[in-house]
Formats: structure tokens, sequence, C-alpha cells
């Protein structure tokens, strides 16, 4: 199969690792797109995906169709090249609504949402809830975890443990020597994270102040809700979900919905159908004879 469209991803140009945009806006369509390919230097596209890549010279002198795609609100540390790039491209995809609207104001490049999705290929085994709740789960980025603090009280008053998933060791106690709360860090692996999710009984996300916050997917949601476990991102959730008849509830109701809205070859679709639009538009304005 020939390949014409090749993705740049973020973890390559930074010589990162299992980036979660990459794999989840890059290596999880490229599984699912005979067409497409990571990008390699000097081979011939027909289509660009930019990844969170703001290669602006680049941009300039491909003469294919151009997609950036973007993530997070990059604009905030590099504003300059970040509106260059959007300037050069056909269309600019995002992961959420708040993005859209906030890129959209600044440019006439049409702005489009194609939400984080998922390689269920990827996804083994689902949660069973038998027992009383006796440990929640965070998982995600170290520098993400401000808000796990609030927990606190909470776990101590309902004598839950916590197991936390992530790049780098965290701690809620901060080496109180009188801790109540039972603790378990886990390196973050893309081969067991999963595994280590299900570990535990059901997975928190309070919410953050930080003012970014708005433009993040729902993600780690979807993926914990894959696994069939709920997701408190409350007090009033976090208590009721100790019950394990209430967190069987809370996994029927999510499952269904995340496996049909969330599965990746929609994204895949979506992708294409962007494409073959830009390609009609190109074909359309090239017949167009000038008036004299």
């Amino acid at each position: 199969m020939n390949k014409t469209v090749g993705f740049w991803l973020f973890e390559e140009v930074h010589s990162k690792k299992d980036v979660a945009s990459s794999r989840i806006r890059g290596h999880w369509l490229i599984n699912h797109w005979d067409e497409a390919e990571v990008l390699h230097y000097g081979r011939k596209y027909e289509v660009v995906v930019y990844q969170k890549v703001y290669e602006v010279e680049h941009a300039k002198i491909f003469d294919g169709i151009k997609i950036l795609d973007v993530c997070d609100p990059d604009y905030i540390d590099a504003k300059i090249p970040f509106m260059e790039m959007v300037e050069l491209m056909d269309v600019v995809t995002v992961s959420t609504e708040q993005l859209r609207k906030t890129i959209q104001a600044w440019t006439k490049v049409p702005v489009v949402v194609v939400a984080d999705r998922h390689d269920l290929d990827t996804f083994k085994g689902r949660k069973v809830h038998k027992r009383k709740a006796k440990e929640v789960c965070w998982f995600g980025y170290s520098q993400n975890s401000k808000a796990l603090k609030s927990l606190k009280v909470y776990l101590i008053k309902y004598n839950l443990g916590i197991s936390i998933i992530s790049n780098e060791p965290i701690s809620i106690c901060e080496g109180e020597v009188d801790a109540t709360i039972k603790e378990r860090y886990t390196k973050w692996e893309l081969a067991t994270v999963n595994d280590e999710v299900m570990k535990s009984d059901f997975v928190v996300m309070p919410g953050s102040r930080d003012p970014n916050s708005r433009f993040k997917s729902n993600n780690k949601t979807i993926n914990a809700q894959i696994l069939g476990m709920p997701v408190a991102t409350c007090v009033e959730e976090l208590e009721r979900f100790i019950d394990p008849v209430e967190r069987r509830k809370e996994s029927d109701k999510n499952y269904e919905m995340a496996v049909r809205d969330y599965n990746v070859l929609q994204s895949v679709q979506e992708m294409k159908e962007l494409i073959e639009r830009i390609k009609s538009e190109r074909k359309s304005s090239e017949t167009i004879t000038p008036v004299s």
C-alpha cells in the first residue's frame, strides 16, 4: 500500500518516548489507516499532519495538503511560530471545542474538532467489581497531580488507599511520619498501565484550578471507562463508588458509550473526510477561469 499521509509527531521532533498526544492522535490512527505512516524524512507525501510540530520552513515549501493537529494551548509559550504555522495550513484539527473556539477567533483557516479517541485493540479486559472499595487510582503526568492533595481528607475519612501511576514518584502525604493513607506508586509504562489501573477499585480525577485545564480532553476518563472503571470527579461520587453495586452500575452505564463514541476508527474516518474535502476544494479552485 502506497503511504500518502505522513504524521510528523511531537515525540519524533523532541526525541521522547510514549508521549500521550503522539500515541492517541498519531500512532493509534496510523494503526488503522493503510495510507498513513510516521513521517520519513525525504519521502514524498500527499498529506502531512503536523502533530504539535511547528516546522514553519517545511510548511512553507511543502505543496501538499497540510494539517496542524493541536491538543494543548501551545500558543501560550510559542505564539509567533504557532500562528505562522496556522496560517500555512489547509485546516487545523484540535481535540476540544474550547481549543477550536480560541484558535478560530484568530484565523480564517478552518479549525475542526477531532476528538481524542482510543485504539480498542490495545485494551484487554474489563474490571469486575465485587468488594467494598479499598483503593482508588490516579494516573497521568506528574505535573498534573496538584489537585490530588484535595483528596487527602476524604481518603483518610473513608480509609482508602491510593495507587498513583505516573512518570515520576508522587506522594500526597509528602513524607509525613504519621501519614494514615496507604500510598502505592507505580511507574507509568504503556505495556502495564491498564492492568495497573484495574488493580484498584475506581479512578479519581479531581478538578484542577489551572486555567489551562479547560483545554484538556476527556481521554483519561474514557480510558478508565473502557476498562470498566468508574471515575470520581467529586466527593459525592467518591462516596458512592465505595459500594460495589454502584460501581457496577456506573461501569455498565459508561462502557457502551465509551467504546461506541471513542473508537479511533471514527477519528480515522473524520480525517479522511477532511482530506477529501480539501482535495475537492483545491480542484474546484483550479478549474475556475479567471475573469479578464
